[in-house]
């Protein structure tokens, strides 16, 4: 019984079965094969040299400065800490509150989602407000609050993705 008996249809298999007694395999060839593997050999031979001692602490010592500049800039990023917020009211646009009269509160603050820091850089967001189902709340990164709520009113702000990036609780 052949694999192509089944599902597939007859006339479909037939074509199949013909093209494959069809098909023209020429034999293996020991010295065009010795060839390509002389040639594979050659070409890594050269390209695994190994570095000099000197070559060798030069890139240990790029990679290790890389790194310390890598944990020095991402730490702060991913554990929330861009030192204290400015005292006063918030305004993004100070010109076109202090027309109306207007004092922008700073917002009440974002959480980020777990795993957002791992995605690309956010080009352009959306603010979604949505009722969440208590239970989805620790996958987010939040404390549920106390009671017996079902669902809680949150924002969330979603990247050009459509992956949410952070999320807060609406009071």
């Amino acid at each position: 019984m052949d694999r192509l008996d089944g599902p597939i249809e007859p006339d479909l298999a037939d074509a199949l079965r013909r093209l494959n007694a069809a098909a023209v395999v020429p034999p293996a060839d020991p010295a065009r094969d010795a060839a390509l593997f002389t040639a594979f050999d050659d070409a890594y031979g050269r390209a695994a040299r190994p570095a000099s001692g000197r070559q060798y602490w030069y890139m240990a010592a790029l990679a290790t400065a890389a790194a310390v500049l890598i944990a020095a800039g991402v730490t702060p990023a991913l554990t929330g800490r861009h030192g204290p917020l400015p005292p006063g009211p918030v305004s993004h646009n100070p010109g076109l509150a202090n027309n109306r009269g207007v004092q922008l509160q700073p917002p009440s603050d974002f959480i980020p989602v777990p795993g957002a820091s791992a995605l690309p850089a956010m080009e352009s967001g959306t603010l979604v407000r949505v009722n969440l189902p208590v239970s989805l709340l620790p996958s987010y990164g939040v404390t549920p609050p106390p009671g017996r709520t079902a669902s809680v009113t949150t924002d969330l702000i979603v990247g050009q993705d459509g992956l949410p990036r952070a999320v807060r609780i609406v009071n």
